[in-house]
């Protein structure tokens, strides 16, 4: 899904691009730089990363840090993605330096003048991809145990059939924030997979020694 978005759809020299036919504006951000203090106030545009790591954290009324998506490079956030209601306290935070074009969401519906085809291709990477990122977050949370949720992530971040070493695209304690956990029980369960043999890992960098999706 990502691959389409940022690879084919934002080639500025093929016909049907959200830069041409969309009007699509880009910014950069800096690591920790915030986005979008409400994002249920901002629902007139879609948002799509082009480069870095985008956190879309919600604070509960007890002050209480979640992070309900990871958005990485070809994922989007925004009008279309996001419910209009209820979230009120969302905000949109650079996880790292980032790039993220944005769009019409009613123009994006619409389409050019020249009712190009890619844009039902793109449309449809959009909420396909919006909809894997939710489920596999629905599957995350749902294991019962820390260990089964950080295994869990892991397999959802890391491509586990690789033996290199890969980088996590959140810190650890932003890990935690995801799953929904302790970070000092996150960080055992992890040193206990080290211990196993499992994996070696060193702050957010992660080598498997092991397929951990049979596991």
């Amino acid at each position: 899904m990502s691959e389409i978005i940022t690879r084919y759809v934002f080639s500025a020299d093929k016909e049907g691009s959200p830069t041409e036919c969309l009007g699509a504006h880009t910014h950069k951000y800096s690591k920790g730089e915030m986005i979008a203090v409400n994002i249920s106030n901002t629902l007139t545009e879609t948002a799509i990363v082009t480069e870095g790591t985008v956190l879309i954290v919600n604070i509960s009324s007890d002050g209480q840090k979640s992070i309900l998506d990871i958005c990485r490079k070809g994922d989007s956030f925004g009008c279309g993605v996001f419910p209009k209601i209820g979230l009120d306290a969302c905000c949109a935070i650079a996880a790292s330096a980032c790039s993220v074009a944005y769009l019409s969401y009613n123009k994006l519906l619409d389409g050019c003048d020249k009712k190009c085809s890619r844009h039902g291709l793109f449309i449809d990477s959009i909420i396909g991809g919006a909809a894997r990122r939710y489920a596999a977050h629905i599957d995350i949370l749902s294991r019962r145990t820390i260990r089964e949720k950080v295994i869990a992530a892991f397999c959802f971040f890391l491509d586990t059939k690789k033996r290199i070493q890969q980088k996590l695209p959140v810190s650890l304690s932003e890990l935690a924030d995801y799953i929904c956990c302790d970070r000092s029980a996150m960080m055992r369960e992890i040193k206990r997979l080290n211990d196993e043999g499992i994996l070696r890992s060193n702050g957010r960098r992660i080598t498997l020694n092991t397929d951990i999706s049979l596991l």
